[in-house]
């Protein structure tokens, strides 16, 4: 049993040495130990003219959208989701996020380990 408050939460870009990261995350089960899955708040702000970062993890990816309109690439393909809508995917294939609204893109991302 493990309880996260709101302002005990930190705010992380993907990447801290990008000048333009693509997403940035707070950690909802930060401090949990023997986690069966990772959840994050994920903010996506609207780059333009940016390239998102590919990136691919052991396990499964959820994810819910908040608010906002989010670009997901998978498999060489892009699918955009609004609010409300949400995707299920092996996270081992590269995938990567892009933000498209002027209001702030939020999701709920859950990511769980690989399958034994």
């Amino acid at each position: 049993f493990s309880i996260v408050r709101a302002e005990e939460r930190m705010l992380f870009p993907e990447l801290p040495e990008s000048p333009f990261p693509g997403y940035y995350f707070e950690v909802l089960n930060y401090g949990t130990t023997d986690k069966a899955l990772a959840a994050y708040l994920a903010e996506f702000p609207r780059l333009e003219n940016h390239q998102s970062h590919e990136h691919s993890h052991e396990g499964s990816e959820f994810l819910h959208v908040l608010s906002g309109d989010l670009s997901i690439f998978y498999q060489n393909e892009e699918h955009v989701l609004h609010f409300g809508d949400s995707v299920y995917f092996d996270a081992s294939e590269t995938h990567s996020y892009q933000g498209h609204s002027e209001v702030p893109t939020k999701a709920i991302v859950v990511t769980t380990p690989p399958r034994l």
